[in-house]
């Protein structure tokens, strides 16, 4: 080893120190990982348990948005469902792999939920009663066979849950105000949303029966889109407080905030990736829209 190594490994130690004895005293984030390079417009992207696919939403003509299946170690995309030419929406996926959800065009009522059987192909859809009525944004609520969702229909636009079959339709929300982005903790025991009852849209959480709701933050930006880390604790969302579209993390009972994008472009969609460690997000950056990972420590 030569001096300029000993120099190098002696710096560190000391800059370690610091970072110890110094409260307050935060590493710049590392830059965004570009997942995908194509520029089309996107959504809502979410990942499986093994963290190697990411589904997602795209624009595949100006006429049509599919679902994509994406191979993080290979970048290859295809289409999720090839037979499909309504538009698709809101993946996601039970905690056990084993159930896929998402929203589809219908006419009438304006949006359905598709709820498909993995293993089988086999698929069922929940349309709302109401000719006009919208479902969208499921999230699967670990350890039940029941389904959480958010729905437009004469109620108001709420939070409500039906079972794997697309029957016992439950209202979780009877709040005024839009209640929708619904997001069961993986642990089963609470779903966070977002909802303006109180005038801004906001983050709230409640019991997985609907009950005990409260709000988590107060910010005079719009607050939304929250989905949980993948043990319980920490909460991803959209905020606008620092005055455009970046995703936030924040614990789960609310509180230590903290920005981790931190960049002029429109920064949406979270969702973590399994380990824990890092999100996936849809970020607009000069002028091209596509999926990138952020580390969260």
């Amino acid at each position: 080893m030569n001096f300029s190594d000993l120099t190098i490994q002696f710096r560190s130690l000391v800059l370690a120190a610091v970072l110890l004895i110094v409260p307050g005293i935060v590493l710049p984030a590392a830059e965004p990982r570009r997942l995908t390079s194509d520029g089309t417009l996107k959504f809502a992207p979410v990942a499986n348990m093994s963290g190697r696919e990411i589904y997602f939403s795209a624009h595949e003509s100006p006429t049509l948005v599919a679902l994509f299946r994406f191979q993080v170690e290979t970048g290859v995309r295809t289409r999720l469902h090839p037979a499909v030419t309504a538009h698709q929406f809101d993946a996601a996926v039970s905690a056990d792999g084993d159930w896929h959800c998402y929203a589809m065009s219908s006419g009438s009522p304006q949006m359905v939920l598709v709820i498909q059987r993995v293993a089988t192909g086999e698929s069922l859809e929940f349309r709302p009663r109401e000719a006009r009525a919208t479902a969208r944004n499921p999230s699967f609520l670990p350890g039940t066979d029941r389904l959480v969702f958010a729905i437009s229909d004469v109620q108001g636009h709420q939070i409500a849950s039906v079972n794997l079959k697309g029957e016992d339709l439950q209202y979780l929300t009877r709040a005024a105000g839009t209640n929708c982005w619904p997001a069961c903790s993986p642990d089963g025991t609470r779903v966070a949303f977002g909802s303006s009852r109180d005038g801004d849209f906001e983050i709230y959480v409640m019991k997985s029966d609907g009950s005990n709701p409260r709000r988590l933050t107060a910010s005079p930006g719009r607050d939304m889109r929250p989905v949980w880390s993948p043990d319980s604790k920490k909460l991803a969302f959209v905020s606008v407080r620092d005055g455009n579209s970046d995703v936030f993390v924040m614990d789960a009972e609310g509180g230590n905030s903290r920005n981790i994008t931190l960049h002029p472009d429109r920064d949406d969609y979270p969702a973590w990736m399994p380990d824990g460690r890092s999100l996936v997000f849809v970020s607009t950056r000069n002028g091209q829209t596509d999926l990138y990972q952020a580390d969260v420590d």
